[in-house]
């Protein structure tokens, strides 16, 4: 099992650009997550010590946190995917042939390629009606659709990476 979470993994050698571009463009999604996050965890330190001594917190802090962090969150999601980090139950499967392995692993990421894009249209369809019917959040009134239109394309992101592994996957070398 592969715990490098470090950002200096490349595709392996004989990678296409698609796939060095594709890992970039998962990281450069991470990394942006992970400074929205930074940023919110300022935000709460903020209000904290606002609150606590000075009896003014940052107004709706709280649903700025809710809001910021379904974003940043999606965020991860693409590099993850990518990178095979997902946590996988396999003491069923440790038994079975590679090449079976590589086809359950396969399908595993297909129904990920699937779920990614069935979230991705209706969250899209749901930044639309909110963008229609005017939804705010309660206290600060921040337009619901902008936060939703953020993460369709982690989403869409997603797919693409489970797609990657999909491939990833079927075209695997079966070990002896």
């Amino acid at each position: 099992m592969n715990e490098s979470l470090s950002f200096e993994s490349a595709p392996a050698d004989g990678a296409g650009l698609a796939s060095r571009a594709l890992l970039r463009t998962t990281q450069g999604f991470a990394l942006g997550g992970g400074f929205l996050l930074l940023a919110l965890v300022a935000m709460s330190l903020v209000s904290i010590i606002g609150r606590k001594l000075f009896a003014t917190p940052i107004q709706g802090d709280i649903e700025l946190m809710e809001i910021g962090a379904a974003v940043a969150i999606a965020a991860f999601l693409p590099l993850c995917e990518l990178r095979g980090q997902h946590i996988k139950v396999d003491a069923f499967t440790l038994k079975l042939p590679r090449r079976l392995q590589a086809w359950l692993d396969a399908l595993a990421h297909l129904l990920c390629l699937l779920a990614a894009l069935l979230l991705a249209w209706r969250t899209g369809l749901q930044a639309l009606e909110s963008h229609e019917y005017g939804e705010v959040s309660t206290l600060l009134s921040v337009p619901l659709w902008i936060p939703l239109l953020g993460i369709v394309p982690s989403l869409l992101l997603l797919a693409v990476a489970a797609a990657a592994r999909t491939l990833h996957c079927l075209a695997r070398e079966p070990r002896p």
